[in-house]
């Protein structure tokens, strides 16, 4: 090509011509033959071993047990010279339309005048139901809670708010926002126990010359219903994890009921004990009539009140509070 102008690149002997870009592919292609190799900087996760992962879930579970635990038992020493009022009182479904309001608060101010005691059994509002809210409700759910916490501040003055049972529209509050809502900073506000599920109660009663255990167990919901028997929960609470108890109380099903008996124990000791179905402060809705409930009227609404004997290891069930605030008052 004598007299071309020559271009750069590289010509090979044979006449060929490789130009500046071709020869870079060329170089690349023989070091990506020969393999690349990349240095991380930043360093990775430190990887753990098995026993390492062991260390660090239980720390994990202690300090969550540490921090929100719920006890399966309790103790509760009662220093008390005269009888007293013990209230067990439950599903006041605050903020339902058909709530019995009136009731309620007649209950709430009984307690309250007669010094009692007080253990609530769940359900403490109607807000946050399984099923769509269908206009039954005449506060808002907020009203509901601050309601809900002014009944608990009355249960409790000077400490005689024992514990509160989570139910099935407080727990519901917890699983649709991943916290609670009534019960948060209830132990340390109200000075009493949260306590979900099957859980005992042990009221040690303090008289001065000697302390009386009385064992109670208790939950808001528990399996078994029978056509028979309307105390058939608590009754089957008591059979299946209650033996030793003198009082097994559930709530939920709206069916207030009282069923006094004598158990048997090994050596042929006799002990009475007690089954109540606790009834409810809701007279009725949509869902009770939709599925045949009747309404609940005076007899079969509210709490149960008991008298406890300091030193005498006696206790009355009255079926209502102000039957048990009447009786009180005639033994003082």
């Amino acid at each position: 090509m004598a007299g071309a102008e020559r271009q750069n690149g590289l010509y090979y002997p044979d006449g060929s011509y490789s130009d500046r870009t071709q020869i870079r592919r060329k170089l690349l292609a023989q070091e990506l033959e020969g393999g690349t190799s990349i240095t991380q900087l930043t360093q990775f996760p430190k990887a753990r071993d098995f026993d390492q992962w062991v260390e660090i879930m239980t720390r994990q579970q202690d300090e969550r047990r540490e921090l929100l635990g719920i006890p399966e038992a309790i103790e509760v020493e009662i220093k008390a010279t005269e009888p007293f009022l013990l209230a067990l009182i439950a599903d006041k479904h605050i903020g339902g339309a058909e709530v019995n309001t009136r009731r309620l608060a007649k209950d709430i101010n009984l307690i309250d005048q007669a010094k009692g005691y007080s253990i609530t059994v769940g359900d403490l509002t109607d807000s946050f139901f399984f099923m769509p809210e269908v206009g039954e409700q005449i506060i808002s759910g907020d009203e509901q809670v601050l309601f809900a916490q002014a009944a608990l501040e009355r249960l409790a003055r000077n400490d005689h708010l024992i514990a509160a049972f989570g139910g099935d529209h407080d727990m519901w509050s917890k699983d649709k926002s991943g916290a609670h809502t009534i019960y948060q900073d209830f132990q340390r506000r109200f000075n009493a126990h949260y306590l979900e599920g099957v859980s005992y109660v042990t009221l040690k009663v303090n008289n001065g010359e000697n302390i009386v255990p009385y064992g109670f167990v208790g939950s808001h919901r528990h399996k078994g219903f029978s056509v028979y028997n309307d105390a058939h929960a608590p009754l089957r609470q008591f059979r299946d994890e209650g033996v030793g108890s003198i009082v097994s109380f559930t709530a939920h099903n709206h069916i207030k009921a009282a069923l006094t008996q004598v158990h048997k124990v090994a050596g042929g000791d006799e002990v009475k004990f007690h089954s109540l179905a606790l009834g409810a402060y809701k007279e009725t809705d949509r869902y009770s009539r939709k599925m045949g409930w009747p309404r609940k009227g005076e007899q079969s609404l509210g709490a149960f009140g008991l008298i406890v004997y300091p030193g005498q290891e006696q206790l009355d069930v009255c079926w209502t509070i102000e039957e048990a605030v009447d009786r009180l008052a005639l033994l003082k």
